[in-house]
């Protein structure tokens, strides 16, 4: 009986192990076929973009969660800003190459809540582009590949 409870320690501490994603090399990323629809009404603080593009993952490791993607927003100090809702991202990424459809709230939209400051950091009309992204660490990532910039539609 000894045995067993150990064995079931065991079991329980090796599911628990995390993954060492410094461990694995930098994949290079292409997107293609980039289509955007972009849908706004701002008196109702609605703004979205209708995603769809193809990618392809050189270098991929078939690991879960290593991969994903998202809308990258341009700041005027050339950094970038990306909102999302909840803790898992909305774009994974789990195949060496594929079709992505997305729809993304922009930082105008009411599903976020941007501070001041984020609001007025932004380039306006707004610039945005896709990225890939490859886990570094525990909450760490690295750009591996984009679309070209693209400019919103909106006026403000």
């Amino acid at each position: 009986m000894k045995k067993l409870g150990i064995s079931i320690a065991l079991l329980a501490l090796a599911g628990c192990a995390s993954t060492n994603y410094s461990d694995f090399d930098v994949s290079e990323a292409v997107i293609s076929k980039l289509k955007i629809n972009e849908t706004h009404n701002l008196n109702e603080r609605q703004h979205k973009l209708e995603i769809s593009f193809d990618y392809e993952i050189s270098e991929y490791v078939d690991t879960n969660n290593l991969y994903n993607c998202s809308v990258q927003f341009l700041a005027l100090d050339g950094t970038t800003i990306s909102m999302s809702n909840g803790k898992k991202s909305p774009c994974e990424l789990n195949k060496a190459k594929g079709k992505k459809s997305i729809v993304w709230p922009t930082i105008l939209d009411k599903a976020h809540s941007p501070s001041e400051e984020q609001l007025s950091k932004i380039k306006y009309p707004i610039e945005y582009f896709v990225a890939i992204h490859q886990r570094t660490g525990k909450n760490t990532n690295r750009i591996i590949g984009k679309s070209t910039i693209q400019v919103s539609t909106v006026k403000i």
